[in-house]
């Protein structure tokens, strides 16, 4: 079997986009990935993660508002087999960002892959930082 590039279009937009090109999104488990959650976490991606360790969030250590998980920009070329998820975060305490986590949910939801930065990244109260994470399908 070999998957075409019209069924690479159709998988990209399945599973990142944030509007339907026709018809509705999937809903709660089916629902697209396309939040993307940081985290201080140093350890390489296990494909048994659920959750995304050490995911920075209001309750977190150190705690942060502005750093939580947010919903991406989704962004594909018809015919290729890739999209992108972008983003930006504006910190609001100093925290390094080691990790990041791809879901399907603003909270809880289905983590759908995770990866661990070259090398991580310091932030200070003000700073900003601009992710874009490229899946590969």
């Amino acid at each position: 079997m070999a998957r075409t590039s019209a069924g690479a279009d159709w998988q990209a937009t399945v599973l990142g986009t944030t509007t339907a090109p026709s018809g509705t999104l999937g809903t709660g488990y089916m629902a697209p990935a396309n939040y993307i959650a940081l985290s201080n976490d140093t350890a390489s991606p296990n494909s048994s993660d659920t959750t995304l360790p050490g995911e920075l969030t209001g309750t977190s250590t150190p705690s942060t508002s502005t750093l939580v998980r947010k919903q991406a920009t989704f962004a594909h070329t018809t015919g290729t087999s890739t999209y992108t998820l972008t983003t930006t975060f504006t910190s609001d305490v100093t925290v390094t960002v080691a990790k990041i986590g791809v879901f399907n949910a603003a909270s809880s939801g289905v983590l759908f892959a995770e990866t661990l930065l070259n090398t991580p990244i310091t932030l200070h109260s003000g700073d900003t930082i601009q992710i874009q994470e490229t899946i590969n399908i």
